[in-house]
């Protein structure tokens, strides 16, 4: 859905960059905004009088859009890109959406179960997203039924924003996860079809570290 827009939105943010910023920089600044969003989440949602912070939420997160965007984009510019940054961007994705939605396990009433659901889901889309490099084809998947990674961005800055403007809409929180979880998982099913389609007709070949 929304990764369909990601040329226009490289256009748009490339001059927050400007000529001083490295892939590197926004690697690191990308996960500053992983945890401010965490902070944000845990504080707004549990500490008393710091329900502002959840209008912090939505800001935070596009901040990691857009450091998410421009390391991939500076790396390729600058030709800094390497396999070991390549293993570190995707390893991070995974690692900044548990932690930025796994502070929601600490709030009062931690909905443990949906929210579990939730984050398996998400690797699994990013796994699968991954894989496509693998495999016949060679392309990595972004195809998305609005649970890719923009998409439940979205999701959960709209939840933030609802929860501070209407305060008796946290206990729907579990609600919102599961149908937020539903998105990804056709996400999930989207990209792993979409593999085998590519795949059709290629030559496989699989290999471990010791061969065959």
């Amino acid at each position: 859905m929304l990764y369909k827009q990601k040329g226009n939105f490289q256009k748009v943010v490339r001059w927050v960059a400007g000529s001083w910023m490295t892939a590197n920089q926004a690697t690191f600044f990308g996960l500053i905004a992983v945890c401010l969003v965490a902070a944000c989440f845990y504080a707004g949602l549990s500490v008393p009088g710091w329900r502002w912070a959840l209008l912090l939420v939505p800001v935070f997160l596009l901040m990691r859009m857009v450091m998410n965007t421009l390391d991939g984009l500076l790396a390729r510019e600058y030709r800094t890109a390497t396999v070991t940054g390549e293993l570190w961007n995707e390893g991070l994705d995974i690692i900044g959406d548990t932690v930025a939605y796994g502070s929601l396990f600490f709030v009062p009433n931690a909905p443990g179960f949906s929210l579990t659901v939730f984050l398996i889901a998400t690797w699994a889309a990013e796994y699968f997203g991954v894989l496509g490099k693998s495999l016949p084809g060679g392309v990595r998947r972004h195809e998305t039924l609005g649970g890719g990674k923009p998409d439940r961005a979205v999701w959960m800055g709209l939840f933030a924003l609802i929860a501070f403007f209407r305060p008796g809409f946290e206990p729907f929180l579990p609600q919102w996860l599961a149908g937020v979880s539903v998105l990804v998982v056709l996400t999930v099913a989207i990209r792993i079809r979409k593999i085998v389609v590519t795949a059709r007709g290629k030559k496989y070949r699989s290999f471990t570290w010791i061969g065959r």
